[in-house]
């Protein structure tokens, strides 16, 4: 055993480079499939970290309305539904409704007589939220909602409020109102530890709600989660209601409640931005899993050749143990043994990679922890697979080497059998036909997050600075506000809305009547300015006139999408809960992302119920934009100092509600690089002993008078063969991976043809330089030394 060990590491140092080529690829793909299985153990276990969550069900309608209706229709409740669900059955153990939207709220915390203000999320509930979902309570009482002056924080927030203070009955002031809450001033009631990232339940402000809309069935506002006794309860508490409510009450007899589990939601792919729902694709989940294994695959592929290609300079050496008799079992078992060490040690350096990707933050588009300490079952489980992986790979080698009669190996006939190149060629064409289908799977994914991001929406979103304000600033000093915001030259013009526009997949939505005919559409309330501002251009009608945010009836500008649906025209009454006169009509303006599809949008101005806290400031060309912020920060400080001013641009916004496919997009690509970069060590280890192997040929053809040129083509042409080969095997692979994954996009780039011989000119160009490069001194050797030395 020591003289095989020996032996072994005198040949790494013949070839450190290859061996540390070989032991990098090994680490860097255990530590890629470390990364992605602690990803999905994030997915799989999503909302399993509460204790009763294979107790809590969703609530939700279905029937044929509903189904026609689609998106998040069937999952906002109105609150006397929700009312009646909750105390409809004793196997309901407790229940709760939120309203999701989760507004920032504009708190002050006054500290030593200093006023400091913040920008906080905010949910309102049930009281019984806590216990639905068994809030992990640090301090205070699980059920201080009960008391409608009484908020409960998460630790992290109660830490930057109140430091190493204890926040339990400390103030928090709001500067805006809460729902239809007349309390403003607020104290804590509890403080709740974080809840990790991979739960619908969000680490937030949470207010308990008071009577309004309680006997309210026509108003849909709410998400209802139940606690049942047991999850077989399920059946009985929906087959009570559904046979005992009047659904009349919701305006339809067709519609019945069902109930879905907790841990069912995240993988429902609901809510693609995640403002309402965390949702994930299952299919992109296993598509990641199978790329990590088939990184492990190429790795374990290049170190299988590795040792195979050993053979020459250690065969010597093990066939003289054999003929001093030790016997092939344990030289066997020793080679493997080599194998499985070299394997542990690539593994032990995986998790120093894994440790310095967690602690620097460089893989912002992996939202699981990467800790190794809270990911131990994960990291032993990688382990093993390691030895495995190691064992697998040394097979062959070990069997391989040990195989050849001493008598013949001594006498110096040793060569490379025809079987043993078949199964080279054919574990390197598997790395090829992955680095293939990498490549090309990087390339769309990018050309569909350009296309998305190049779209034409139907506005004008570059040079728009984006200010949230409070609803009592906005009352009290909006006038002021822009006044002093178009004092600076490089402002325009400032406009209001009530929801950020462009930030997500849904807004507010209506339903109405033009000509009798029914529809639903996103109803975004706007400024009279708003269209100008955002480069909105109306195409029919007018625009809105200021006299109008004044008017008793409201005035609409729709979409050219809710024109054709309902076949509108400038001058139509629109009758709604809000009814009114269509003034206009635009061009197809869109403000979801592309993966949704067309969508019918009115935007309406009049004398609203609700404060416009959204605004938009145009900035004119070629301003400057540094000197631009610090005038709106001190526009703001000047208005209320304790204000906690947030200014975005539309860049930040649209990667926002991108941010899935941006994460995939740099998963694929960073995993094409490894390929790539993987495939490539096992063409350098095929090359550096090939041309070990065929010096004498080469020595020959040189002496035959071959140009260094032609032992270079004669060298790349069987890898340009094996290339060739596996591209006609990848193509139809990947046109077919690509053209599923572009289904879930109602807006998708073409499928380019060019992509994939691109991706064969890559992997070609690579290849070639890396067998030229690495051919090079053996072309150029001498060849009466190579005929020497055979």
């Amino acid at each position: 055993m020591k003289t095989i060990l020996r032996n072994f590491f005198s040949v790494l140092r013949r070839f450190s480079l290859a061996a540390f080529l070989n032991v990098a690829g090994l680490a860097v793909a255990f530590a890629t499939f470390i990364i992605i299985m602690i990803q999905i153990s994030f997915e799989r276990n999503f909302d399993r970290c509460h204790p009763t969550a294979d107790r809590i069900y969703r609530v939700e309608l279905s029937g044929e309305e509903i189904e026609a209706e689609a998106g998040t229709f069937s999952r906002i409740l109105p609150r006397g539904l929700i009312e009646a669900v909750i105390g409809s059955s004793p196997h309901i153990e407790a229940g709760s409704l939120i309203f999701p939207y989760s507004p920032a709220i504009y708190f002050t915390v006054t500290e030593n007589g200093e006023r400091e203000g913040y920008h906080e999320l905010i949910q309102t509930c049930h009281p019984a939220l806590t216990h639905v979902f068994d809030f992990p309570i640090i301090e205070g009482d699980i059920d201080c909602l009960n008391d409608p002056e009484k908020l409960i924080l998460p630790e992290s927030m109660a830490r930057k409020m109140f430091g190493k203070q204890s926040a339990v009955g400390k103030a928090l002031h709001a500067e805006e109102q809460i729902m239809s809450k007349n309390v403003r001033n607020f104290t804590v009631g509890a403080v709740y530890k974080d809840f990790p990232e991979n739960t619908q339940i969000r680490n937030l402000i949470y207010t308990g709600i008071d009577n309004t809309m309680r006997e309210n069935f026509g108003s849909s506002s709410f998400i209802c989660f139940l606690l049942l006794d047991n999850p077989e309860s399920a059946r009985l508490v929906t087959d009570n209601f559904n046979a005992n409510f009047d659904f009349s009450k919701l305006g339809s007899g067709k519609v019945q409640i069902k109930l879905t589990p907790l841990t069912d939601i995240y993988y429902m792919n609901e809510s693609q931005d995640g403002t309402i729902f965390r949702s994930g694709n299952k299919e992109v989940t296993w598509l990641l899993f199978f790329i990590a294994l088939l990184i492990i695959i190429v790795a374990a592929i290049n170190f299988t050749n590795f040792n195979t290609s050993l053979t020459p300079m250690r065969i010597r050496s093990i066939n003289t143990q054999k003929v001093l008799g030790s016997p092939d079992c344990v030289l066997r078992r020793a080679l493997l043994a080599e194998a499985a060490i070299t394997s542990l040690v690539a593994w032990l350096a995986s998790l120093f990679i894994v440790h310095v990707l967690a602690t620097t933050g460089t893989m912002p588009f992996i939202e699981a922890d990467l800790s190794i300490i809270d990911n131990l079952p994960i990291v032993l489980l990688t382990g093993v697979i390691a030895l495995v992986t190691g064992i697998l790979a040394g097979l062959y080698p070990s069997w391989y080497v040990t195989s050849f009669p001493p008598a013949l190996v001594l006498k110096g006939s040793f060569g490379l059998s025809p079987s043993g190149r078949k199964l080279r060629t054919v574990l390197i064409g598997i790395q090829y036909v992955v680095s293939i289908l990498l490549i090309i799977s990087a390339c769309f994914v990018h050309l569909q997050n350009k296309y998305m991001r190049g779209y034409s929406l139907g506005f004008d979103k570059d040079q728009i600075a984006i200010v949230p304000l409070s609803s009592d600033l906005y009352i009290n000093s909006h006038e002021t506000y822009v006044n002093r915001l178009k004092e600076f030259s490089g402002i325009e013009d400032v406009a209001f809305s009530l929801e950020k526009v462009g930030s997500q997949d849904g807004y507010s939505t209506n339903s109405g009547s033009v000509k009798e005919n029914d529809f639903h559409f996103f109803m975004i309330f706007v400024s009279a300015n708003f269209l100008r501002v955002m480069g909105i251009p109306v195409e029919e009608g007018r625009d809105f006139y200021p006299a109008d945010e004044m008017a008793e009836t409201p005035s609409y500008i729709f979409n050219c999408t809710a024109k054709q649906e309902v076949g509108m025209e400038v001058g139509d009454k629109m009758d709604s809960w809000a009814s009114g006169d269509i003034v206009g009509l635009t061009g197809n303006v869109k403000f979801t992302s592309l993966r949704e599809g067309e969508s019918n949008i009115g935007f309406v101005t009049g004398k609203l119920p609700y404060p416009l806290t959204t605004s938009y400031i145009r900035l004119k060309a070629g301003a400057d934009v540094d000197a631009t912020v610090s005038h709106i920060y001190k526009t703001l400080a000047d208005i209320d100092p304790a204000y906690p001013v947030e200014i975005e641009f539309y860049d930040a916004v649209f990667n926002e509600l991108y941010h899935k496919e941006e994460n995939l997009r740099s998963l694929i690509t960073v995993f094409s690089l490894l390929a790539i970069i993987i495939s490539l060590v096992g063409v350098f280890n095929l090359v550096v002993f090939d041309t070990q192997y065929r010096r004498k040929e080469i020595g020959l053809r040189k002496v035959h008078g071959a140009t260094i040129g032609e032992v270079l083509k004669m060298l790349n042409s069987s890898y340009i063969y094996i290339v060739l080969i596996c591209f006609v095997l990848a193509v139809p692979v990947g046109y077919y991976g690509i053209s599923k994954w572009l289904e879930s996009f109602a807006y998708k780039t073409p499928m380019f043809w060019w992509v994939y011989p691109l991706a064969l000119i890559i992997v070609l160009t690579i290849t070639v330089g890396t067998v030229t490069y690495q051919s090079w001194q053996a072309a150029n050797a001498n060849p009466v030394d190579s005929l020497k030395s055979e």
